[in-house]
């Protein structure tokens, strides 16, 4: 217990002098040093997205209207980019940087008249201060804070393998950035009008997917429940990988691609699968510990909260990683219990996938997208999802 009153930590969270992001490091090294000797060989991976943070009023620090593709409507917020390390095992959240986005309106920039503007909070922070370098990165461009946030995430000296990103995030920039690092990337990549040099010749995705089909190099592949053509291509003058993947005859192609062409359709598939960790993360840690819903107007208190939800979550996963499975006596004393609830866990796993693929193909709609929503959309948000509770609560 601490003798102090609440404005006590409010003054904490406000103050523009403390150095969140080293905190969250410096927590993050402690704790990844109980799991370095647990994950072996396992596929570990830097991955990087982004989220919506919602706010009710417009009146917070540097607030302004964002758009959601999730919801596909503008509403007052951040954009918060993550950086986020799969060890194996378990997730970490390691970095973050909010953002506000302009919009084309110019007479309202972000969103805002200038009445609103005049009413929105605000304070002045020392010209070096750790909240004054948090406030300039609302208006970088995600793919070089992005990058950043890579590049820090390596002087860490983790053990990657793999940077996963989607389609958004894929670009020559990262490329080129993962190439200095010595890492590999698998990422999604848009079906559009970027040139992949192949025999000869430069060819949109979709041209690409449509000689594959001509020469028969699209396959079934019943693991992944996809119809799959792979092809080796460049981009940028930098060789890779291409995987092309369908769900049903009518569906559309989405792109896959990897810095390694040594991998198949199904070792890729299974190491990008591995980025839904960071849509988990979203979504638990906005449901148990409140990540970005700081009801403060103060912009230093809104980078605390969310740094204080990540250190509480990394806490939480790295507990339930070893209560789980990593003490010897829990190990035995639960094996056979742990077994039958990954089993059922697998098995309702497969059902909704199997589901969602069906109702994609019967709406011919896009599978990814699906998934997509289910995960980011809050449950009360998402009937789909209340539906599927419901039934599986009926069954047990």
């Amino acid at each position: 217990q601490i003798d102090a009153s609440k404005n006590t930590f409010y003054r904490l969270k406000n103050n523009t002098q403390i150095n969140w992001r080293g905190l969250v490091t410096k927590c993050n090294r402690k704790l990844l040093k109980h799991t370095q000797n647990s994950s072996g060989d396992l596929v570990k991976c830097l991955i990087i997205d982004d989220t919506d943070f919602e706010k009710a009023t417009y009146k917070t620090e540097h607030i302004g209207k964002i758009w959601s593709h999730v919801k596909s409507s503008r509403f007052w917020g951040f954009k918060g980019l993550f950086l986020g390390y799969w060890d194996g095992k378990s997730f970490f959240s390691l970095d973050f940087s909010l953002h506000k986005e302009k919009g084309k309106n110019q007479k309202k920039p972000y969103g805002l008249t200038a009445k609103q503007r005049n009413k929105q909070y605000s304070k002045q922070r020392e010209k070096n201060s750790c909240g004054a370098i948090r406030e300039k990165e609302l208006v970088v461009d995600k793919i070089s804070m992005a990058i950043a946030m890579v590049k820090r995430g390596f002087k860490q000296k983790l053990d990657v393998n793999y940077l996963l990103m989607d389609s958004w995030f894929f670009c020559e920039a990262f490329l080129n950035a993962a190439l200095e690092l010595g890492t590999n990337i698998i990422a999604m990549a848009k079906m559009g009008k970027s040139k992949y040099h192949y025999q000869g010749k430069d060819y949109t995705a979709k041209e690409l997917v449509q000689i594959m089909k001509q020469r028969k190099k699209v396959k079934w592949i019943k693991p992944l429940s996809l119809y799959c053509a792979e092809v080796e291509a460049e981009y940028k003058s930098k060789l890779l990988k291409l995987y092309f993947c369908k769900t049903s005859k009518r569906g559309k192609w989405h792109l896959l691609v990897s810095t390694n062409t040594k991998l198949g359709i199904l070792k890729a598939y299974e190491i990008y699968s591995i980025r839904w960790s960071i849509e988990v993360f979203f979504k638990e840690s906005k449901q148990f510990f409140c990540l970005g819903k700081s009801q403060s107007q103060d912009f230093d208190a809104q980078i605390a909260d969310i740094s204080i939800a990540m250190i509480e979550y990394n806490v939480f996963s790295l507990a339930k990683r070893f209560e789980a499975y990593e003490t010897i006596g829990g190990l035995f004393e639960h094996s056979k219990q742990q077994a039958a609830e990954l089993t059922i866990s697998l098995r309702i796993w497969g059902f909704i996938l199997e589901l969602f693929m069906l109702i994609a193909d019967l709406i011919d709609g896009d599978f990814n997208d699906l998934i997509t929503n289910l995960l980011k959309n809050k449950p009360e948000d998402n009937k789909i999802f209340r539906l599927i509770e419901s039934q599986l609560l009926k069954a047990a």
